[in-house]
């Protein structure tokens, strides 16, 4: 491999001072403590604090007392437990109660109102603690009688194991009283003698700054989860269960990792506990409920009704007729087994899927879709059989009632339920008792000695508009007994109506399916129509632009880039060469023995920086030359801003010591000496300039990937600060901005050079500089992912149609920003980036990112569809997934999108 052989430069010393007062103070909001140990210097009279860099970062006169460093410890503790709540709420449209965010806010709460607390004051009540303060002002202040009749609500039914001195902190958070409550607690004169002097609630300043901060947690939305499957799944889970639904699995659990409902379900149904008993509970209310509802009248119920599941094995259920409102008529059968289940049908808590099977066996038959029934019985001490018959000839599975009349009762409830649309053909007759029994019909004749068959089919007979049927030959009401029946088979009377009209109801009822189904397929092909014309719309408006209609074929003996194929590049540097190389690298990627090797030589091919086939030697040499030249004229801005940075903290440590009063200004650094003349004034121009981009630098570059192997070592930190300094140099009216060193890091990664990573990453930053704020780029690349999404994915769409664009994809800001540097591993970044270099090269598309990001959404199609996310539960979902994609698959789908798209548009040309 070629390499510029860096010159030997003496470095300028600035005593080892990077940073500045925007680090520590930024470093103190991230990491929430103090890092004396490494970067804080005291000097002579112990009232200046320094960064490692030179920076101040404090002025000091002396050591505070110890109650007022105790009383900064709360308030620091109270600080970050309200950052935690709010930026866990960010992410949420509301929080559990029980979550430990909020357990850690009432702990530091309580730490904060038993400050200075006399503790023998409070032994006259039963329990010394922040309650006792709540009991005293109860009876002078409504909100806190709320909280405390609330609480002890919870102490009598023991529904909480969490001390009783926080959950009424706990249950004012929820009624968003704390801090109105904490006011009170500071101005009643009752509460503040129990008090010592020096307590924190009695500080005239850190005192009120407790009720002010709480003010933020009080607005945040609480509910109250106390199941632990009520609470939201992590993305792994949920795509977990996407993976096995899809597959065909059960959704019983398999791997240690209990599978949840989808959080759709945990929403609206209550929870489903792991005690057998709640289960059942829950399961038999849920069953209950598909045969009891409001919209509907039971008509008819019976237990332990038979249904044949598979071939000859029978299942016992509850059988229900019920009427709804609309006068349909609904049969239902549930088996017993789920009246006793652990789970709903969603829960998939069963592991070998019994139940599951269970659901799948429900019947549920629309009578007004029925035309025959079917009654078979052979004596009248067996069971009773029904069968169902539709206008299509469907049948369903028989139902088999005990022996009895519970046959009877179901067909006269059914005949009730009929009336007055329609009637049973033939129809009940009314016995001597008045009770319902089965009509008495002609009887053909059959084999003396074989028992008698009580076989009935009884038709569902339209009564509107069509004209009685005749009497039937045997007066009902004769009083005559019936006589015992000995042949095996009956039949239907031979009545003028039946000759005439036998196949009325049947002709209805196929013209009605008829009918349906003519209306369903004009819909369909309507609206399929319409949905098409849209979307062609939506492309020629918005995504035409996207993608080239040039062509890339893919051989199936196509293979990456290699160590063998790039040397025959290097060797034969032709155009064919070349186009061969970008296509292996679209369809395949580098790949080798050494992949960070080929990279680290291909990569300037790539980007452009050198062309194919020119010597990359002397051009390195020069960069390498350049570079250090800039480096060397930074370091004299670099030495006047720590210059000025400790001269302005040595003024500010003589007004401190002047004056006795505190004083804070956020321009110590400004110079108070107006410009004199125009040269004067652009080089302090120049200076502010840099030391505004150099504090923001200093930042990023310290938590930069610190996970990472190769920025552990401090020289390759150093590097990645000096790549970065020299390059906001070159472009400082641009300056720098979050997110040039997640750019850049993976670029100093594969080629260890400074130069040369300089160079590349200017080249790349052509391309990212639109994406970065106050430039269109980004919002132009929401908007096309949303056109995309319409037209590829019209159900995600739905879910993000009625809100704003940014505000919908906002999870998408940091993807196109950073090409998913943070959302992928390092090795797969590398993969996606040489991906999007080469579209570009090819003239595919330049903003290949756009379709890997439509690739990393509809992906994950089941996932959000089943969940039914809205755009902060999508901010959540792909935040947790960051380093889980599968980086193969969704390159493969995100060229298939811009083979699509570009068929689309060669259709519309």
């Amino acid at each position: 491999m070629w390499r510029a052989k860096k010159p030997t430069l003496e470095r300028r010393s600035t005593d080892g001072r990077r940073s500045s007062v925007v680090d520590w103070i930024n470093g103190f909001a991230d990491n929430n403590n103090y890092k004396t140990d490494s970067w804080v210097e005291r000097h002579d009279e112990g009232c200046e604090r320094m960064t490692r860099n030179g920076s101040v970062c404090a002025v000091e006169e002396s050591e505070p007392d110890v109650p007022t460093q105790h009383k900064e410890v709360l308030l620091t503790k109270l600080k970050i437990e309200i950052k935690n709540i709010m930026a866990e709420h960010g992410a949420k449209k509301y929080l559990n109660l029980n979550s430990p965010y909020v357990t850690s806010l009432c702990v530091a709460v309580d730490a904060c109102l038993m400050d200075g607390i006399r503790r023998r004051l409070l032994t006259l009540f039963n329990s010394p603690s922040s309650m006792s303060l709540l009991q005293i002002i109860a009876k002078s202040n409504g909100s806190a009688q709320q909280v405390l009749d609330q609480t002890k609500t919870i102490e009598e039914h023991h529904t909480s194991v969490i001390p009783m001195h926080l959950i009424w902190i706990r249950e004012a958070l929820y009624m968003k009283s704390l801090s109105t409550i904490i006011n009170h607690f500071i101005d009643s004169k009752s509460v503040r003698r129990y008090y010592d002097s020096n307590a924190l609630l009695l500080d005239p300043v850190k005192g009120r700054l407790v009720a002010t901060l709480l003010l933020a947690p009080c607005m945040v939305t609480y509910r109250r989860m106390s199941s632990r499957l009520e609470q939201e799944a992590t993305a792994e889970e949920l795509v977990e269960g996407a993976h096995r639904v899809r597959n065909g699995e059960n959704s019983g659990s398999t791997s240690g990792v209990s599978s949840r409902p989808p959080l759709s379900i945990t929403r609206q149904v209550s929870s489903i506990a792991a005690s057998v008993e709640r289960n059942g509970s829950v399961s038999r209310d849920y069953v209950f409920s598909l045969h009891h509802s409001c919209k509907s009248t039971l008509l008819y119920g019976k237990n332990n009704v038979c249904v044949a599941m598979n071939g000859s094995d029978f299942a016992k259920g509850y059988m229900s007729l019920q009427k709804f409102y609309d006068g349909n008529l609904s049969l239902k059968w549930v088996p017993n087994q789920l009246m006793h289940a652990s789970s709903q049908p969603s829960s998939g808590h069963s592991n070998n899927g019994e139940f599951t099977n269970f659901w799948k066996n429900t019947i549920n038959i629309e009578m007004q879709d029925i035309i025959y029934i079917h009654l078979h019985q052979k004596d009248e001490s067996s069971p009773t059989c029904l069968t169902f018959v539709n206008c299509e000839g469907v049948q369903s599975a028989p139902f088999q009632l005990p022996a009895g009349q519970h046959s009877i009762s179901f067909l006269s409830s059914l005949e009730t339920g009929l009336a007055p649309l329609l009637r049973l053909d033939p129809p009940l007759w009314t016995g001597s008792t008045k009770e319902k029994i089965l009509p008495r019909l002609r009887k053909r004749s059959t084999a003396v000695g074989n028992p008698a068959m009580l076989d009935y089919v009884f038709r569902l007979v339209r009564t509107t508009g069509i004209e009685p049927a005749p009497e039937d030959i045997e007066d009902p009401l004769a009083p005559s007994p019936i006589p015992p029946m000995h042949d095996n088979c009956v039949s239907l009377p031979n009545s003028p109506y039946i000759v005439d009209n036998v196949d009325s109801i049947v002709n209805f009822q196929i013209g009605k399916a008829c009918k349906s189904m003519k209306n369903q397929i004009m819909a369909r092909a309507f609206y399929g129509w319409l949905t098409y014309v849209r979307h062609l719309r939506t492309i020629r408006t918005h995504l035409l632009h996207l993608v080239n209609t040039k062509t890339i074929i893919c051989d199936d003996d196509c293979d990456p880039v290699d160590e063998r194929f790039w040397r025959e590049c290097r060797a034969e540097p032709t155009k064919e060469n070349e186009e061969e190389f970008l296509k292996r690298v679209y369809w395949r990627g580098i790949e080798g023995v050494n992949s960070k090797e080929i990279r680290r030589m291909a990569w300037p091919y790539l980007l452009g920086l050198f062309e194919w086939n020119e010597n990359p030697e002397g051009k390195l040499e020069q960069f390498t030359k350049q570079y250090w030249e800039e480096i060397e004229e930074w370091r004299v801005l670099e030495a006047e801003v720590r210059r000025r940075d400790e001269e302005a903290f040595r003024a500010a440590r003589a007004r401190k010591a002047a004056s006795p009063v505190r004083e804070e200004s956020c321009e110590v650094f400004e110079d108070p000496n107006e410009p004199t003349c125009s040269q004067h004034y652009d080089r302090e121009n120049l200076i502010s300039l840099f030391r505004a981009n150099l504090h923001r630098i200093d930042k990023d570059v310290e938590r930069c990937d610190r996970n990472l192997m190769f920025f552990s070592n401090k020289d390759n930190l150093e590097s990645l600060r000096r790549v970065m300094y020299t390059y906001v140099r070159r472009n400082l009216e641009e300056g720098y901005t979050q997110g040039m060193c997640d750019l850049l890091a993976p670029l100093l990664v594969t080629f260890e050079d400074e130069a040369l990573t300089l160079e590349c990453f200017s080249i790349l930053m052509l391309r990212q500089r639109g994406k970065f704020p106050q430039r269109p780029g980004m919002s132009k690349c929401l908007l096309n992912l949303r056109s995309l999404i319409q037209v590829v994915d019209p159900q995600i769409y739905s879910l993000i149609a009625d809100i704003d664009y940014a505000q919908a994809l906002s999870f998408a800001f940091r993807w196109f920003l950073l090409d998913f540097k943070r959302e992928l591993s390092y090795e797969c970044t590398y993969k996606v980036w040489e991906v999007i270099w080469a579209a570009q090269r090819l003239q595919i598309t330049n903003d290949f990112a756009i379709f890997f990001g439509l690739a990393t959404i509809t992906n994950y199609h089941d996932v959000l569809i089943t969940n039914n996310f809205d755009y902060t539960d999508m901010i959540k979902f792909f935040n947790e997934m960051a380093e889980r994609h599968d980086c193969s698959r969704l390159l493969s789908s995100a060229r298939t999108h811009v083979k699509c798209l570009q068929n689309l548009v060669q259709h519309l040309k």
